[in-house]
C-alpha cells in the first residue's frame, strides 16, 4: 500500500478523536457559559461554535503539518516538528484536563459532598467533647461553692483565717464572693447544658438529612443545592453552639480565684489560706479551655461551590480514572500524528536517495607473452 494512502487513512481517525475531544471541551464550555444551569440559545451557539472550531482547527493544522513538514530539509524539519509537537502537546494538555473534568465531575462532586459531610461530623464531635469537658467542671465548682461558703461562715464566726478581729468581715465577704462566683459559673453551665442538648440534636438531624440527600437518586444540580442548604443551616447551629459554650464563665471564675490577695489588702494568713485552697482549683477549671475558646473563632466546614477542574486537584483518588481517560483521548491523535510523521519522512528520504557514483574502469597492465621452447640460432 502507498505510504501517502496510509497517511490519508489516519486523518479520518484523527478527525474522529479530535471531534470527541472537542465535544468534551464543549461540555466544559457549556458549564462556563451557563452558570445558572439553563442553556440559552446564545449559550448553545457559543458551545457549538467552540466544538466546531476546536475539531476542525486541530484536524486542519494536523493535515497542514503532515503535508509540508516532511518536505523540508532535515534541519528545518527537525525544528518545525519540535515546534508543532510542543504546541500540540500544550493544547492537548488543556483539552485532556477539560475532558477529565467533564468525565470526573460526578465522582468529584460526590467526593466533595462526602468530604464536607465528614468535616461537619468531625466538627460536631469536637464541639460535643468541648461541651462535655466544660460540663465536667460542675463537681469542681460545687466543691468550690461548698468550701468557700464553709470558710466564709467559719471566718465570720471565729475569725479563723484572718486572726485579726478588725478584718473578719472583709475576709468573710471575700470568701462569700468566691462562693458566689463559683455558683454563678455552675449555673451558667447548667443553663447551657439544656440549650446545647437541643442544638446538638438539631445538628444530628441536619447531618442525617445531608446523608440522605447525598445518597438520594436525584439531579446532580438539585442535590448540590440541597446539600449546600443543609451545610448553611448546620453552620448556623454550630455558631449557636459556640456562643453557648460557657468558656467566658470558666475564665471569669478562674480569674476571680487567682487574684493577688496580698495586694488586695487581706491579712497574710487569710491570703495564704485562700491561695492554698483555690489556686489548684483555678488551674483545673481552665485546663484545656484555650483549645475550646479557639473553636469559637475557627472557620466552620462547609460545602462550597467549586469548578469541575478543582475536583481533579482536590480529590485525585476519585477522579484518577477520568484523568487517565482524558489523557488517552489526547494521546491517541498525538500517536497517530507521530506515526504519520515517521511514514512521511521515510517516504521523502526514499525519494531523495542519492544516485550511486560512477566508478572508474579498472586498468590492467598487459605483459608480453612468455616465450617457450629453444632460443633461435644465431
Amino acid at each position: 500500500m502507498d505510504k501517502s494512502t496510509a497517511v490519508r487513512g489516519l486523518m479520518p481517525a484523527n478527525f474522529i478523536m479530535h471531534f470527541i475531544s472537542a465535544s468534551l471541551a464543549g461540555v466544559w464550555i457549556s458549564d462556563m457559559v451557563s452558570q445558572s444551569g439553563a442553556m440559552t440559545p446564545l449559550a448553545w451557539f457559543e458551545t457549538i461554535l467552540a466544538v466546531v472550531a476546536i475539531s476542525i482547527g486541530l484536524s486542519v493544522c494536523t493535515y497542514i503539518a503532515l503535508r509540508h513538514i516532511p518536505a523540508l530539509s532535515p534541519e528545518q524539519r527537525r525544528k518545525a516538528k519540535i515546534a508543532f509537537i510542543t504546541a500540540y502537546g500544550v493544547l492537548a494538555l488543556v483539552l485532556a484536563t477539560a475532558a477529565a473534568s467533564v468525565l470526573g465531575a460526578p465522582a468529584g462532586e460526590r467526593a466533595h459532598q462526602e468530604h464536607g459531610l465528614t468535616e461537619m461530623k468531625a466538627a460536631t464531635e469536637v464541639r460535643r467533647r468541648a461541651a462535655a469537658t466544660i460540663q465536667n467542671r460542675v463537681p469542681a465548682l460545687t466543691d468550690c461553692v461548698d468550701t468557700s461558703g464553709a470558710m466564709s461562715r467559719q471566718e465570720g464566726a471565729t475569725g479563723a483565717f484572718s486572726r485579726e478581729g478588725g478584718d473578719v468581715g472583709r475576709v468573710a465577704i471575700t470568701l462569700s464572693n468566691i462562693s458566689n462566683a463559683c455558683a454563678t459559673a455552675r449555673n451558667a453551665i447548667y443553663a447551657s447544658r439544656a440549650q446545647l442538648a437541643r442544638l446538638f440534636a438539631r445538628a444530628d438531624r441536619i447531618l442525617i438529612e445531608t446523608r440522605r440527600t447525598i445518597d438520594a437518586d436525584m439531579d446532580a444540580h438539585d442535590r448540590m443545592v440541597m446539600v449546600r442548604r443543609y451545610a448553611d443551616e448546620w453552620q448556623r447551629v454550630m455558631r449557636a453552639v459556640n456562643d453557648t459554650l460557657a468558656v467566658e464563665a470558666m475564665l471569669a471564675v478562674s480569674d476571680a480565684l487567682r487574684k493577688d490577695w496580698h495586694a488586695a489588702g487581706l491579712p497574710p494568713s487569710a491570703a495564704n489560706a485562700i491561695t492554698q485552697n483555690f489556686d489548684g482549683l483555678a488551674d483545673a477549671l481552665v485546663e484545656g479551655i484555650d483549645d475550646i475558646a479557639a473553636l469559637k473563632t475557627a472557620p466552620l466546614p462547609s460545602v462550597p461551590v467549586v469548578s469541575n477542574i478543582a475536583y481533579l486537584g482536590l480529590y485525585p483518588d476519585a477522579t484518577m480514572g477520568a484523568l487517565a481517560i482524558g489523557a488517552i483521548i489526547e494521546l491517541i491523535p498525538l500517536g497517530g500524528i507521530l506515526l504519520a510523521f515517521a511514514i512521511m519522512e521515510k517516504s521523502v528520504s526514499g525519494n531523495r536517495a542519492p544516485a550511486p557514483a560512477d566508478t572508474a574502469p579498472r586498468v590492467v597492465a598487459s605483459r608480453p607473452p612468455k616465450r617457450r621452447g629453444r632460443p633461435p640460432k644465431a
